[in-house]
């Protein structure tokens, strides 16, 4: 199985909104999630992962959302059904790419719930390290754990 990874298209916008709504984490919390393309920036990345030319996944990647200074991954997700097929390491691999080459930074943050034991372990297994805890930061009763990785090691 081959994943294709490119840039975000409209098309590709339910795709998104589905992944975010019946895959963990986003079914776990309160408030339902949903992207709004007018949310992402224009030097963001939206990254679409792909298989038989169907969204299997994506990530969205902020340059500079990170204490403004740091590359932030804000979201992935990857359909529940596609999991396990290499997908989210290849959006990870790219949103990796894309902030040690296009720019200033050579570091990379994002935020994994407390539950998420799975994504968790897959981060520790990509180099990132847990730096620190937000506790009840998106929900109440719900810490998220803070990751970091240095790109200029990997």
């Amino acid at each position: 199985m081959s994943v294709d990874v490119r840039r975000y298209e409209d098309d590709d916008f339910e795709a998104i909104n589905e992944i975010l709504s019946t895959t963990s984490p986003w079914t776990v919390y309160e408030e339902s999630y949903r992207l709004e393309v007018a949310d992402v920036a224009d030097d963001d990345l939206l990254a679409i992962g792909t298989v038989d030319d169907t969204v299997a996944g994506f990530a969205w990647t902020v340059p500079n959302g990170a204490f403004d200074r740091s590359g932030y991954l804000k979201l992935i997700g990857v359909a529940e059904d596609a999991q396990g097929q290499g997908i989210g390491s290849a959006l990870l691999d790219h949103a990796e790419r894309f902030v040690s080459t296009e720019t200033t930074s050579d570091e990379l943050f994002l935020l994994v719930s407390d539950f998420n034991e799975a994504a968790q372990a897959f981060y520790r297994h990509r180099g990132y390290d847990q730096v620190g805890r937000l506790e009840g930061y998106v929900q109440p009763g719900i810490d998220e754990y803070v990751f970091r990785k240095s790109l200029h090691d990997s």
